[in-house]
């Protein structure tokens, strides 16, 4: 445990309150602390953490789920790593967490504006999840879902923690984009995306945060953070149903309506939406097979 609070504490970027505070979570949960210490130094995250110490922090901050208690966190952020790694090919998995982006597919609009669709971690959003998809623009990000795997059961999980705009996805910029997509909105594109991704993974499931469950609800960040999207009315219009718990479940597969079914001055439309949503599942699924 030595060596990661010296790590931790050595860090430039850091600021004294932020050590001070690593230090005093660490010593009021030993155990967890120490086995996510030892997890890191042990599996390939060493080096991750060496060039971001605040990687430490992660067993000690809200992760996917405000609610979620510290040995659940530490399960959680253990399962999404080994996961990751295993998922992405070793290559792939250093090159993401070390501040690249993988690339999985790329669209093109109406008006031959291409947009792709990416794999990385974001510093801004790390508490909300383990990786993000991306769609940018001109090497823009627009709009990204964060996201973690998980163990359920045997099987695989997707943990969606977050949906953001990048500072560069104006509301004109997205409006506009979804234009060219035929009539797509962005965000739901990535959800599309992230249900590819899962029936390619072979996931049985999807958990998506609720509103009043997100991290930033949290009461450290209850002031200091505003969460402006409205996720529960965005899982619904996705055909998620809500749990027990809060959180809303998508479904792996959706039925989709014939083009005959819609009217007869959209059909172009739909046929338009159909060709982009075919030519990304079958770039994720080439992309994940080279792996």
């Amino acid at each position: 445990m030595a060596w990661a609070i010296q790590l931790r504490c050595s860090d430039p970027a850091g600021s004294f309150k932020g050590k001070a505070v690593f230090l005093l979570r660490t010593l009021f949960d030993p155990l967890n602390s120490y086995a996510w210490f030892r997890y890191v130094r042990n599996n390939n995250l060493l080096k991750i953490a060496t060039s971001d110490p605040s990687l430490l922090d992660s067993i000690h901050r809200p992760f996917f789920d405000r609610r979620m208690r510290s040995g659940d966190r530490l399960s959680l952020l253990m399962n999404h790593f080994k996961l990751a790694e295993t998922i992405l090919g070793r290559g792939n998995y250093r090159s993401v967490l070390l501040g690249q982006k993988l690339e999985l597919a790329s669209v093109t609009g109406k008006n031959h504006e291409v947009f792709q669709l990416r794999l990385f971690r974001g510093a801004s959003y790390k508490r909300e999840g383990g990786l993000s998809l991306g769609l940018f623009i001109d090497d823009t990000l627009l709009q990204c879902v964060t996201f973690s795997f998980d163990h359920q059961q045997n099987y695989l999980a997707i943990k969606v923690g977050g949906v953001q705009a990048s500072n560069g996805g104006s509301r004109d910029l997205i409006r506009e984009s979804t234009k060219e997509l035929h009539g797509i909105q962005p965000r739901l594109l990535l959800v599309e995306a992230l249900r590819y991704l899962a029936q390619e993974l072979q996931s049985t499931t999807i958990e998506c945060i609720a509103q009043k469950n997100h991290i930033y609800q949290a009461w450290r960040y209850k002031f200091a953070k505003n969460v402006k999207a409205e996720y529960d009315q965005l899982w619904m219009t996705a055909g998620g149903v809500k749990r027990a718990c809060g959180n809303y479940l998508l479904p792996i597969m959706t039925i989709t309506k014939p083009i005959s079914s819609r009217p007869s001055n959209k059909r172009s439309e739909y046929r338009a939406r159909a060709v982009i949503l075919e030519a990304m599942r079958d770039q994720i699924s080439q992309r994940l097979a080279i792996n």
